[in-house]
């Protein structure tokens, strides 16, 4: 009996068998998510989620977490914030468990002026129909995945015994990550066997096919089924908002009525991204629509799991608070360890920096600039004659511009213009995007981005034989028929009498899939982008400045002069007259009075016509100047510098065992604490421009994960801490402007307009500040552990004072990630009705 009880103790309320447990739930959640990227979501729920074991493996974890609860007696030991917060896990668990099992998903289609009381599973059923009014549906037990152990399914139709026999399942498609399959079985009912065919499309609908049994008509559908409601939902109106004068949606709504099923009116409701319907336990969540935005397509949940769901979630956050604040626990120890041990600060060897200093150089010295000095961009400019002007013309309009137009651009950049995403922005902002990605830098021959945006569109033909258009594959210019030695093409260079030299070969690439595109094929298409902007600049088709009335799309001087609408017509064409006279003038004479005024009467009739779309001067102001005051590129050399600088002040005095300067220790903290003022007024400033938080995108993750690394380290209020902080800030913004992230400002998505998303993002990203730190803390120990010498006691002392502020910022980090984490599952399902995917 006793070594029953003990085997008992062991199995369930063991240590022992909780570690291998967790890592075995780990690994099969990490393979099905491989599953789920290679094979698509039905393959990783046939493998892994939808398993007997995966769920008894949730179950036996849940009995030995209650288990080893009982054993450790923390209830005894008053270890209340513990036990708080490992209990929210039981919740979570049951929640699921509850969701899994009793909650129903699917999607509702419901076209204008129509009522639906049904929708259509998430799961796939055998649907079975005998003589058009008998109806059966049965959960399908089997799956192509697992073709060979496919078993006959047993079950009773009008008192008469039917037996369906799965002979074989397979995909559609072997390659495509869709549920596309067909199903073939043998029916056997009334005495008589007949063979299906059964298809599945990839939206999960079967369509049904059918056979005489005697006098029976037997009709097999395997798919979705449909699900019924105890009311309707019919849709009066869907409604589509765009981004002003694009295609991208803004927003989308489904304006329903709930009904009774004898047609009463219950309540009318507007649905949309983020707002949901919520009715006698089943919630709508506006999903997709129509190509013809003439019907909406809602995702239908009923989730009785939710509550004791977001309890445990509640319970975790609450739990992992009272942890940090519990004067026992282990966040305030190594606090007040800390307090009573001298720290120093100090931050990693130069060596560490080095790689990252070269790469850096070698960045600014090929990417940015293309390998190329200003005497070979000056050749390109004097080789780029052509029949229509002499060189020395074209050489004096450049000089004039280079000269004349630089105290006179204020005009041009706050010009404001439409992107072809519906945003409104300055011409200064557009400028910087187009040219930059042309040339790869922000200056041509003493020009900045605005100037030379400006030369291109006032003097194309002089542009057409400019060698400005940045290549790094020598391949391609051989192909293309330049120099091999020189990085810079023009945009004559790209045709012939045969047409653009790239075109066969542009299509060859796009056939590929990307991950069999070689680095000849991505430079291909990135040259083709470039040569198509040169275009856009030369046709202005970018230029898109011409409020319309009717519509929220702008137009280009070619659109507008060519409009119906007389008074567009009319206006664009007086300004290309104007504005071309007045430029060719202004460059001659150095008088820009008429170039300004045509500039102010535009930004007049734009302000009248385009009505809320028109940015406020403060915006515009704004934006220019974080254009030009580019904030975070700044940043990166001071965060590092200063970070080195506080090392060779503290490794200094640790070699000599004194105490650090006070004054310049001060001196660097404050400088970085200015830093990091700036840095935050920097993403403000974002936000105010963009109209939404600063980390829509990669580029923006990558600021804000700097700015909350650098925020950890005052924190944890530790020199130390910062100095490692302040680094790792400077590295994250150096990897933030390496040129593989687009740091342009973009609209976002509906399903992304949500504060359950601002939320979930900014914890969990400003967590990876914290464990991002904790890897340099690492690696700061590694080096003093090579620095330890007999009778360097501080050195000991300082290793055990990094090994603390190491574990203060991993368990922040830690909670902070599992925090983030659960909240993104709250905004899935607040928005699309699921905890994830």
């Amino acid at each position: 009996m006793k070594s029953l009880k003990s085997l008992l103790s062991f199995l369930l309320a063991s240590f022992w068998v909780a570690i291998p447990l967790i890592a075995l739930y780990a690994c099969a959640c990490a393979i099905a998510t491989f599953i789920e990227n290679d094979y698509g979501t039905s393959a990783s729920k046939a493998i892994v989620y939808n398993t007997p074991w995966f769920n008894f493996l949730h179950a036996y974890l849940l009995v030995v977490l209650i288990g080893t609860f009982i054993k450790s007696k923390a209830l005894e030991r008053k270890r209340y914030a513990s036990l708080f917060f490992h209990s929210s896990l039981i919740f979570i668990i049951l929640g699921a468990a509850i969701t899994r099992f009793f909650g129903i998903e699917g999607l509702m289609h419901v076209r204008e002026n129509s009522a639906q009381s049904s929708f259509e599973s998430a799961d796939t059923y055998l649907n079975i129909t005998l003589n058009d009014t008998t109806k059966l549906s049965l959960k399908t037990p089997f799956t192509f995945y697992y073709s060979k152990r496919l078993r006959p399914i047993h079950a009773t139709l009008d008192r008469k015994p039917l037996i369906l026999e799965p002979l074989e399942i397979y995909k559609q498609n072997a390659i495509k990550k869709d549920d596309a399959a067909i199903l073939v079985l043998k029916a056997t009912y009334n005495g008589v066997s007949r063979k299906f065919n059964l298809i599945k499309t990839n939206r999960n609908e079967g369509i049904e096919e059918s056979e005489m049994f005697k006098d029976d008509k037997l009709s097999l559908s395997f798919g979705s089924a449909y699900i019924e409601l105890p009311f309707q939902i019919k849709l009066k109106r869907f409604e589509l908002e765009r981004y002003a004068g694009s295609m991208s949606p803004s927003s989308y709504a489904s304006e329903v009525e709930v009904l009774k099923l004898d047609n009463t009116l219950i309540k009318p409701y507007r649905i949309f991204m983020n707002h949901v319907l919520d009715y006698e336990g089943y919630r709508f969540f506006q999903s997709s629509y129509d190509m013809d935005e003439k019907g909406t397509i809602l995702s239908v949940n009923k989730d009785p799991g939710k509550i004791p769901t977001y309890l445990g979630y509640a319970m975790l956050i609450l739990g992992a608070l009272w942890l940090l604040l519990d004067k026992n626990g282990r966040f305030l120890k190594l606090s007040r360890f800390l307090k009573s041990q001298q720290v120093a600060s100090f931050l990693l060897a130069l060596i560490l920096i080095s790689p990252f200093t070269s790469s850096f150089a070698n960045e600014g010295q090929i990417d940015m600039h293309g390998g190329k000095s200003a005497k070979i961009e000056r050749q390109s400019v004097e080789n780029s004659a052509n029949k229509e002007d002499s060189k020395s013309a074209i050489l004096e309009r450049l000089k004039h511009l280079r000269e004349y137009s630089k105290d006179h651009l204020k005009a041009f950049q706050r010009l404001q213009v439409q992107d072809f995403d519906g945003r409104i922005k300055p011409l200064d902002t557009i400028s910087i995007e187009y040219i930059h990605k042309i040339l790869r830098k922000d200056d041509f021959q003493g020009l900045n981005a605005m100037q030379v945006l400006l030369g291109i569109m006032f003097f194309p033909n002089d542009w057409r034989s400019v060698k400005m258009i940045y290549t790094s594959n020598k391949a391609l210019r051989k192909l293309i028929g330049t120099p091999l030695d020189e990085s810079r093409i023009a945009f004559r260079d790209a045709f012939d009498s045969r047409g653009y030299k790239l075109k066969n070969l542009v299509e060859e690439v796009n056939q590929k899939s990307p991950n069999a595109r070689n680095e000849l094929d991505k430079d291909v298409l990135k040259v083709d982008e470039r040569i198509n902007l040169v275009y856009t600049l030369f046709s202005a088709q970018f230029l898109r400045i011409f409020p319309s009335d009717k519509t929220t799309a702008w137009l280009s001087p070619i659109e507008a002069i060519n409009s119906p609408n007389k008074e567009i017509s009319s206006v664009a064409t007086a300004f290309l007259k104007n504005i071309f006279s007045g430029f060719d003038d202004a460059l001659k004479t150095n008088q820009w009075d008429k170039v300004e005024k045509t500039l102010k009467d535009l930004s007049v009739y734009q302000q009248e016509h385009a009505k809320n779309l028109y940015l406020s001067s403060s915006k515009v102001d704004s934006e220019i100047f974080l254009n030009h005051t580019n904030f975070f590129n700044r940043l990166t050399l001071p965060y590092i510098l200063l970070g080195l600088l506080l090392f060779i002040v503290v490794i200094s005095s640790l070699v000599k065992n004194t105490t650090p300067n006070i004054w310049l220790t001060k001196i660097l903290y404050m400088a970085i604490l200015l830093c990091a003022i700036a840095h935050s007024m920097g993403l403000i400033l974002r936000w105010y421009v963009s109209g939404h938080s600063p980390w829509s995108n990669a580029y923006e993750s990558m600021l804000y994960i700097a700015w909350a690394s650098v925020v950890a380290g005052f924190v944890l209020r530790s020199k130390l801490a910062l100095s490692a902080s302040s680094f790792l800030a400077g590295i994250a913004l150096f990897v933030a402007h390496l040129g593989f992230m687009d740091p342009q400002i973009g609209h976002l998505v509906p399903v992304l307009k949500s504060y359950w998303l601002n939320i979930h993002v900014s914890i969990i990203t400003a967590s990876y500040g914290f464990l991002g730190l904790c890897f340099v803390l690492g690696i700061l120990s590694l080096v003093l552990f090579i620095l330890r010498k007999q009778g360097r006691f501080n050195l000991d002392k300082t290793i055990l004072s990094i090994s603390a502020i190491n574990e203060m910022s991993m368990i922040l980090g830690l909670f902070m990630l599992t925090a983030g984490n659960f909240l993104g599952g709250v905004w899935a399902n607040e928005s699309w009705g699921r905890y994830w995917g």
